[in-house]
């Protein structure tokens, strides 16, 4: 599974790392968000770029595996914290759906990824190489777990400012936005880079509601980045959006 992780993230995925590290290189004390961390990919690839050891990386990620995996990185690096738990609009108890054939595609609070039966055919065809068992209703594992919001994440912790909020969240992206209002309405959050995931009949609906959403909360829309393996072979569709708080000046932009 995991050389198959790494074939998905080498060749499938946005690689954008350098370009958005870019933009915030000069802050002194960089704090960096990874929502949705899993193993940590997005987060390894910084610690690569950035030679600043008072950067503080937190990251979240309900997966109760995730810790496992995360060990080694947390291990090697002080400034790295970790947290299993969901991030959304409020503290409450909720059911996160894991894909148990392929934990990193999938696994949410929504059920966008476990309803499309052709994204299922086909993702547990590619993952498993099973073509006698495509039709199994195990593939989801289903189970209550603790969410907290980032505004109070941030209020508890003495965080005053997010340099890089990175959120992969397989559709729970909106909610998790949500839960950050009054840290957008301080302006304590500079750069955001978000994944966007919907049905292909319903995503540019939902990407004007979140890119709108965001304008009003002061962030100006900078690229998109489309995630074309999303697409193929499923009803989905996914891409990463790049945006920037019009009160953040860098030279970098």
């Amino acid at each position: 599974m995991n050389f198959l992780y790494n074939l998905v993230d080498i060749f499938l995925m946005n690689n954008n790392e350098k370009t958005i590290y870019k933009i915030i290189k000069n802050e002194p004390q960089k704090v960096i968000f990874d929502v949705g961390s899993f193993k940590g990919r997005f987060t390894k690839k910084i610690l690569k770029i950035d030679q600043n050891k008072e950067t503080k990386y937190f990251l979240f990620d309900p997966n109760p595996k995730s810790r496992l995996y995360l060990d080694e990185l947390i291990n090697k690096n002080p400034n790295i914290s970790f947290d299993c738990v969901g991030l959304s609009n409020q503290t409450e108890k909720k059911i996160f759906h894991l894909n148990s054939f392929f934990e990193a595609s999938g696994s949410s609070f929504q059920t966008i990824s476990k309803d499309d039966k052709l994204w299922n055919i086909s993702r547990k065809l590619i993952s498993t190489f099973n073509i006698f068992d495509l039709n199994s209703k195990n593939n989801f594992k289903s189970f209550e777990v603790k969410t907290n919001t980032i505004d109070k994440f941030c209020s508890t912790n003495q965080i005053d400012k997010i340099d890089l909020l990175k959120i992969d969240a397989e559709g729970h992206e909106e909610y998790i936005l949500e839960g950050a209002s009054k840290m957008f309405e301080n302006n304590k959050v500079k750069l955001i880079y978000v994944e966007i995931l919907s049905t292909k009949q319903l995503f540019k609906q939902k990407k004007d509601k979140i890119l709108n959403h965001l304008e009003k909360e002061n962030f100006k829309f900078i690229k998109e980045y489309p995630i074309h393996s999303v697409s193929i072979l499923s009803n989905l569709k996914a891409a990463d959006f790049l945006l920037i708080n019009n009160n953040y000046r860098s030279d970098n932009k």
